[in-house]
């Protein structure tokens, strides 16, 4: 497993990876835009080919790429829906001309006079048909969240249940974040936690479409459906989950990415020592 940072897009791709570079990932993530606005300005070619040889030369992998907050595809209100499966095409279409190796997507909450079977139905819809419309290699992932209300992917029956029903299973696959497992009631502290998560996990939907981690720590309690990072080993899963999370998964995913707060200069150097050491 190889690791790095969430890198701001604030002086574009080019600025996020020299950021990556100074702080000595392996791998990286970035948004395509803010997350909370719809507008995105692509970078320019030439951005594009300088991210490219940069990447090569640091030999960071893989590239995973975060679509914004505000797009729901089990949404049933038709603007909103149609709004969001034109972003998801093209986040994936600049994933490719950046050469990202994922795309990862939040599932989306179904309307209030739908139910969850309806809402998982119209993710699978706009999946199959963006995919069906775009070539390429980039892999979309599905990325389980906290829960609550009527939030889809909190539990592994309802990511599979997506899977089950896109056609092109190729291109679809799992960004796990433990803070949002954790808040959303999978044991992540302890031990047999940990091995009943993962049991469970390769049971229902198979270890081997796990491709990336987001590794934040809890702010709040097992079963809060509250999305809240803190740093590593200083929230409610503690470093000893992470350590032996690590160990069992260190041979079977690509990546794990920090998505910690960044409440001071060398926050992001000291969640990222953590993960290395605990790899060792």
């Amino acid at each position: 497993m190889r690791f790095g940072v969430h890198c701001s897009l604030r002086k574009g791709v080019v600025g996020a990876i020299n950021e990556a570079q100074r702080l000595g990932c392996e791998t990286m993530q970035i948004f395509t835009r803010s997350p909370r606005v719809w507008k995105m300005v692509p970078p320019s070619s030439d951005e594009i080919s300088v991210f490219k040889e940069l990447r090569k030369k640091i030999n960071l992998n893989p590239l995973v790429v975060h679509a914004p907050y505000l797009p729901n595809l089990a949404t049933f209100v038709t603007t909103l829906y149609i709004k969001s499966k034109n972003l998801l095409r093209d986040d994936l279409i600049l994933s490719e001309k950046l050469g990202a190796e994922y795309l990862v997507i939040h599932p989306g909450s179904y309307s209030e006079n739908a139910n969850a079977r309806q809402g998982i139905s119209n993710i699978a819809d706009a999946i199959n048909e963006v995919l069906a419309g775009t070539d390429g290699k980039t892999m979309i992932l599905l990325e389980n969240v906290a829960g609550g209300g009527r939030r889809l992917g909190s539990t592994f029956q309802e990511l599979r249940e997506i899977i089950e029903l896109v056609k092109n299973k190729k291109r679809l696959g799992i960004c796990f974040d433990t803070a949002h497992a954790f808040a959303s009631g999978y044991d992540l502290k302890t031990r047999k936690g940990i091995d009943d998560t993962l049991k469970e996990f390769d049971s229902v939907i198979g270890l081997g479409k796990l491709k990336v981690i987001h590794f934040n720590d809890s702010l709040v309690p097992r079963y809060s459906k509250k999305d809240r990072h803190e740093h590593i080993g200083k929230g409610h899963i503690g470093s000893d989950g992470f350590k032996y999370l690590i160990k069992c998964l260190k041979n079977k995913v690509e990546a794990g990415i920090l998505e910690t707060p960044k409440d001071s200069d060398n926050a992001d150097s000291e969640n990222l020592s953590n993960l290395f050491n605990w790899r060792n």
